[in-house]
């Protein structure tokens, strides 16, 4: 970006002078003027998408530390990376009477919120600085359970930690949610 700036320039000074003075500088600027808007909207869009990636990387740690601890007690647990499909990552949790639960993790900005980018005057009102990333929860889509912008967990020096305290709850919440006592009981028994 630095070299295009510098090239404007020099076609303004080319240009001082002559009677193509003013149409140079007026081009110039309104060229300046809407790289910046298409910079600041890639700058946007990626700091979403880098950030809430993030955020799944370390959803996906945790739940692969609770997987083996749900295992013994459900029929199926499945851990799922749906990111370049669908936006998510899913835990689900099949019990014995394959009734199914997932807890989803989600971009926090729908697709809604990325073409928006595409609108000029929405990117003005936008601070580069203070948009940030994260994810939501939900074990239904639609149901937002709990959402997590990037600075509160990555800003405590802790991040790992800082999200398990968030998603510790979710995936208790879950395991109650499929938890099967009878089918359970009747598996022990069959094993005797």
């Amino acid at each position: 970006m630095r070299k295009v700036m510098e090239r404007l320039e020099k076609l303004k000074e080319k240009a001082e002078g002559t009677i193509f003075e003013e149409i140079v500088h007026s081009e110039v600027e309104s060229y300046k003027k809407q790289k910046q808007k298409e910079l600041k909207k890639a700058n946007i869009n990626n700091k979403w998408i880098d950030q809430a990636d993030e955020l799944f990387n370390l959803y996906l740690k945790i739940c692969e530390e609770y997987k083996p601890q749900i295992e013994p007690f459900v029929s199926k647990v499945e851990l799922e990376d749906r990111r370049e499909e669908e936006g998510v990552v899913r835990f689900t949790v099949t019990n014995f009477k394959d009734s199914s639960l997932s807890l989803q993790c989600a971009d926090l900005h729908t697709l809604d919120d990325y073409q928006k980018l595409e609108n000029d005057q929405f990117v003005e009102t936008l601070d580069e600085e203070k948009e940030e990333g994260g994810v939501e929860f939900y074990f239904n889509p639609g149901e937002t359970v709990e959402e997590v912008k990037y600075s509160d967990i990555f800003n405590t020096g802790e991040p790992l930690t800082a999200l398990t305290k968030i998603v510790e709850p979710l995936i208790l919440e879950l395991f109650r949610k499929t938890f099967d006592i009878e089918s359970l009981i009747q598996i022990e028994s069959d094993a005797e």
